[in-house]
């Protein structure tokens, strides 16, 4: 291996691992990747010199470098050192972005260049002059930099372009120089001149849906018990020059806690956290005017788990921050101390008035956490709407809440606490000197507007922090006890989460001229809604000298008269049955039945026959004497000759008979024959 071959090889692949640092915070990244490519190149010198074979170079270095990275991560990663070093990789894609620069987050970025530069060292350290590795270990440490920052680190191709170049400029150089023969420059140049223009081209032009590892892996998600920071405000409040932390940046108000969920009795922090910069996007997009923002911040007397940051936090230098992806709260699980120093990267939402004024409020099951009043007393109902009358936009509702909140009450550090529905209207409507009325901290005045603006369907949300301050002369601005507040924001279309300020001081939201000509416009008229009632109408109490008369009025009963229609039809129903049972005994006697069935009918048409008769002789006198001969043949010998054997047709003679009768009787005459009770005599 000559040395101008290693030199080559060795800074073609620090070249291309440029943009895999980009994966890391910091300054840190590149110079150790450097390191590794150089100690690889080492390594393959000293094993030649030993004349160690290739394979035992391979084996032997590469395992070294595996068993180093397992010491480096084991403390960070539990499992042996297969659990280990597979791990490593999906700890590293569900950090953030970019990663910490911590020894287990590095690791796999630098045993990953380590061993490919051991096998390009390899490969030009032996005997044929192959020029192939270099160029196809850089190809590997370039895309996986672009995999590791989503193409972020080198988004115009300028890297790659530098890669090509140095790629042709080894095949062309130093194979001409350690050959003995004359090389052409031309083809070689012609490849060179298209494979920049492919690189250069493919980082200018515009791509969509790029492939995301980090989608591959699950964040890990870490449920934590949180406390809600607002019933602190009194007492940082007691501690007006204590000071709570430093920070170094742009004047902006620094955001401890975002609160979204409201039960009626509190505010409630969400419990979910992940590691910042994991791919999980907001509840609800971010605006399309924005701005980023690295700050510095110093802890000063402040405590507990919430970490200090400016707008929506998409990197910060401490390693075991997690963050709440909907509301952009940072929450550090071993808590945060005097003196830690660390840095973010947040990006605030920055819409113009002239956005704010026809701005439209989202609708759907994406806001509705940020509408949610559950039991909402119908005073604080009323108040919202009547301040809001004259509206025409969603930004005037707000500016016209903002106004109304703020009229005629005062901020009081010693004013009683709380966020409950009581509580607010104690300190909205509450008669002048009862405790609290009129009176109350950043909690009363943020929760006030929050919930009347989610009466008028204003997506709202309360955030804990601190109001911007000066800066000093060492250039720091030191956040003190008295800066301590809550501010409400509202969320607008396409304009994300936008500040308000019942009280004063965030200075971080609209222009105070575009409040101000919002308010002329509405004039009075939402500045002094009428305090509804809280007592219901009056209860009307019957006297006792109504009772009565309402009990004399009271319709008598006349069910009795039912029984005049009752008594004959029930006389009727027990007569018809007894002639149906009698009827269905004759049809059981046979032609015996069917005989006295015809004498039945004789009786109802009043024919009854004399009893000296015989049957023929009855049947010669109906009006259609055959079947009536017929049957009573049947019955003579039903009656005389019973073991006779024939066929037995009486009934049907008897309906013939009955029928004959039928004809020659009047039909008044027949309305009452099924109930006649004569026949029940016979």
């Amino acid at each position: 291996m000559t040395g101008l071959r290693a030199g080559w090889a060795a800074v073609l692949l620090a070249v291309a691992a440029f943009p895999l640092a980009g994966g890391w915070s910091g300054s840190v990244a590149w110079p150790l990747f450097a390191g590794a490519v150089v100690v690889a190149f080492g390594v393959v010198v000293l094993a030649r010199r030993f004349r160690l074979t290739t394979g035992m170079t391979l084996v032997g270095s590469g395992a070294v470098g595996l068993l180093g990275g397992y010491f480096v991560a084991r403390g960070a990663i539990a499992g042996g050192p297969l659990e280990v070093l597979r791990d490593s990789v999906p700890r590293l894609l569900t950090s953030a972005r970019p990663a910490p620069p911590t020894p287990d987050l590095l690791m796999p970025g630098v045993l990953m260049v380590f061993l490919v530069a051991l096998v390009v060292a390899v490969s030009v350290a032996g005997e044929r002059r192959s020029l192939i590795g270099p160029p196809v270990g850089a190809v590997v440490l370039y895309t996986a930099g672009a995999l590791v920052t989503a193409g972020r680190a080198d988004a115009r191709g300028l890297v790659a372009v530098a890669v090509v170049v140095l790629a042709a400029f080894g095949w062309v150089v130093v194979d001409r120089a350690e050959s003995t023969r004359r090389v052409s420059l031309g083809p070689p140049g012609a490849v060179l001149a298209v494979l920049a223009a492919v690189a250069l081209l493919a980082g200018v032009l515009p791509s969509r849906d790029a492939f995301e590892p980090r989608e591959l892996v699950r964040p890990p998600v870490t449920d934590l018990a949180v406390s809600n920071p607002l019933p602190r405000l009194a007492s940082w409040a007691a501690m007006a020059d204590t000071e709570l932390l430093r920070m170094r940046g742009p004047e902006l108000p620094v955001r401890l806690v975002v609160l979204a969920d409201y039960t009626g009795a509190a505010w409630q922090a969400s419990s979910l956290y992940g590691p910042i910069g994991a791919v999980a996007p907001p509840d609800l997009p971010a605006g399309r005017r924005a701005r980023e923002a690295d700050v510095e911040l110093v802890v000063g007397a402040l405590d507990g788990n919430w970490l200090p940051t400016v707008g929506r936090p998409v990197s910060t230098s401490l390693g075991d921050v997690l963050v709440d992806p909907d509301s952009g709260s940072l929450m550090l699980p071993r808590g945060v101390g005097p003196g830690l120093s660390y840095d973010v990267r947040g990006v605030v939402d920055r819409p113009n008035d002239d956005d704010l004024a026809g701005a439209k409020v989202p609708t759907g099951d994406a806001i509705r956490r940020y509408l949610d009043l559950p039991g909402l007393p119908a005073t604080l109902a009323d108040y919202a709407r009547q301040a809001v009358a004259n509206t025409r936009t969603p930004y005037e509702q707000a500016v016209a809440l903002e106004q109304v909140v703020r009229l005629d009450r005062h901020p009081d550090a010693e004013a009683p606490v709380g966020s409950s529905y009581a509580r607010i209207e104690q300190f909205l409507f509450g008669p002048a000197g009862d405790a609290g009325a009129g009176k109350g901290t950043a909690e009363q005045f943020a929760t006030a507007f929050a919930v009347l603006a989610r009466a008028v369907g204003l997506p709202t949300r309360v955030v804990v922090g601190f109001q911007p301050v000066p800066e000093g002369p060492d250039g720091y601005r030191v956040i003190r006890g008295v800066d301590a507040t809550a501010w409400p924001e509202v969320y607008f279309a396409d304009w994300g989460w936008v500040p308000f300020d019942p009280v004063s001081g965030t200075d971080s939201g609209p222009s105070a001229a575009s409040k101000r000509e919002v308010l002329n416009r509405l004039a009075s008229t939402t500045a002094q809604p009428t305090v509804p009632a809280k007592d219901g109408p009056p209860l009307v109490v019957p006297s006792q000298q109504a009772q009565p008369d309402a009990a004399q009025a009271k319709p008598r009963s006349r069910h009795w008269l039912l029984l005049f229609p009752a008594l004959p039809l029930s006389a009727l129903l027990v007569l018809a049955c007894l002639r149906a049972v009698r009827r269905a005994r004759l049809r059981r006697a046979g032609a015996l039945g069917a005989w006295a069935w015809v004498l039945d009918v004789l009786l109802l048409a009043g024919r009854q026959p004399a009893r000296h008769l015989t049957a023929p002789d009855i049947a010669a006198l109906v009006p259609d004497p055959e079947p009536a001969l017929r049957l009573a043949a049947l019955a003579d010998r039903a009656a005389f000759a019973p073991d006779t054997t024939g066929p037995d047709d009486s009934w049907r003679l008897a309906r013939q008979v009955r029928a004959g009768i039928k004809r020659v009787v009047p039909w008044y005459r027949r309305l009452f024959w099924a109930v006649d009770p004569r026949p029940l005599r016979r």
